[in-house]
């Protein structure tokens, strides 16, 4: 079952969004981003953390315009 695009605000179409999963480790805290993986879901087991072995939850879900066509880069290191 694939569900609808939502509704974008900015005016993006979905093709022009990249989307991202950020993970959080419960035990140290560390946070991690990575691209969206078909399954994620917001306070999902993401794992365990490279850094103290702990279990990772993801605590969200979002997308960026994707800037690779005009050369620029986002916020967050890929």
């Amino acid at each position: 079952m694939s569900l609808p695009p939502f509704p974008s605000t900015s005016g993006d179409k979905p093709a022009d969004l990249h989307v991202y999963t950020i993970e959080q480790c419960q035990n140290c805290s560390q946070k991690t981003k990575r691209d969206f993986k078909v399954g994620d879901l917001v306070m999902g087991e993401a794992g365990i953390c490279e850094k103290c072995q702990g279990k990772k939850t993801i605590i969200s879900i979002y997308g960026e315009k994707d800037l690779t066509k005009t050369g620029r880069r986002g916020l967050w290191p890929r």
